[in-house]
């Protein structure tokens, strides 16, 4: 029997059966889907976590005492927040051994929905001569321009260009570049160099509807980089030591904070999914018995017609991969559009940083979730395979009569 008469063959016998076909592909394509946004999410938040990381560039922050948690939501998600401390800490921390560079930063929560930009985002104050964070990016992206002190860096997501004007507490700024997007807290962030953050401040009272109450010896965060050679946490325990008013925190506690945020909600979808798993493995099993102790006398027939044995086995598992495999495409396709298109939703909700990962490797992730797919239908149909194929074409004539 020729390989084009067992496709033609397997499709007719599917198309017999509408309603379940469709109800065997359903429950693939939902158990592939599921698999597949679970498994982007956990990609997404990793690629966010080592861009974001990589541009943090500080090795510990140092934060006001009690505002360990708040800023570390801030810089996982951006949610805007404004503490302060005296500027005297950067120096206290700077005459601390092991510690190489510091650099302040100020923190402006912003007003909802300013002339410029959509929704909240950060103004971030810092210090273009002591910082590193911002700047080594911008020797590479603005050519080692100076940049002006009322001209700033914005992220991603706050939908300015460069060129853009924009005025905050009306002060009046022009965006020198955008930041890459990172998927963290930054992508909502728009640097401002401290000299253009203070006179803005200082500004405020006679040119915003609401004035800004931060004292020019304010600041909200220190940067900190160790010395090389140097254990972080054996830094961080002395400036927690040396200074009472303050909390650190290292970037791997971002990864830990992350972690406990996702803990329980992968920990749910990936328990329902190996759930859904294995139903699909045992619906797909069982109705394939039904189908093969149904069909026995057609398939009886097919043998007496001098199909061999290999052409029955290669029929069932024909049809199981042709349900199984449209399931998954199904499944894939639309998972993957939903996920692109809420990915926003998805990380304000789970109040989690998020990056799609590159193209290559969600086709790898869809390849493999594919594979996936039609080995649960190869497990779930072999056996009724195995058994329809080992019997005699006179018992099983018989037996489906």
């Amino acid at each position: 029997m020729k390989e084009v008469n067992l496709f033609n063959l397997a499709l007719q016998n599917l198309r017999r059966k509408p309603y379940r076909s469709v109800a065997i592909g359903l429950c693939v394509a939902v158990m592939t889907g599921s698999l597949f946004v679970a498994t982007i999410i956990m990609r997404g938040v990793q690629t966010s976590l080592s861009v974001g990381q990589a541009r943090l560039g500080a090795d510990l922050v140092v934060v006001p005492l009690g505002y360990e948690s708040l800023a570390q939501e801030a810089f996982i998600t951006g949610q805007p927040s404004a503490f302060y401390m005296s500027d005297q800490i950067e120096a206290q921390i700077a005459a601390l051994p092991s510690v190489e560079k510091t650099s302040a930063q100020v923190f402006v929560q912003t007003l909802t929905n300013a002339k410029c930009c959509i929704g909240e985002f950060f103004l971030v104050g810092f210090d273009p001569e002591s910082d590193f964070t911002i700047s080594p990016w911008l020797s590479t992206h603005l050519k080692n321009k100076v940049l002006g002190s009322f001209d700033v860096i914005a992220g991603d997501r706050i939908l300015l260009r460069a060129g853009d004007g924009a005025t905050f507490y009306g002060t009046s700024f022009r965006v020198a570049s955008v930041l890459e997007k990172t998927g963290m807290g930054i992508d909502r962030t728009i640097y401002v160099p401290m000299e253009g953050l203070r006179q803005m401040i200082a500004d405020s009272n006679t040119l915003a509807e609401e004035p800004l109450t931060i004292a020019p010896e304010q600041i909200s965060s220190v940067m900190v980089s160790v010395e090389p050679g140097a254990d972080m946490i054996d830094v961080a325990e002395s400036i927690e030591g040396s200074l009472a008013d303050v909390n650190v925190f290292t970037a791997s506690q971002l990864n830990q904070a992350v972690a406990r945020q996702l803990q329980g909600v992968m920990g749910i979808t990936f328990g329902v999914t190996a759930t859904l798993w294995l139903m699909s493995l045992l619906l797909v099993g069982l109705i394939f018995s039904l189908i093969v102790n149904e069909r026995q006398r057609e398939l009886g027939l097919l043998r007496a017609m001098g199909a061999p044995r290999k052409a029955v086995f290669r029929l069932v598992m024909m049809e199981a991969g042709f349900l199984t495999g449209i399931g998954g495409v199904s499944g894939l396709v639309l998972s993957g559009v939903l996920l692109m298109g809420f990915s926003r939703l998805i990380q304000l909700r789970l109040r989690i940083p998020y990056l799609l990962p590159g193209l290559l490797e969600i086709i790898g992730v869809e390849v493999g979730l594919l594979v996936l797919a039609l080995l649960t239908g190869a497990l779930a149909s072999l056996q009724p395979a195995l058994s329809i194929s080992r019997l005699e074409p006179y018992a099983a004539i018989r037996q489906g009569e």
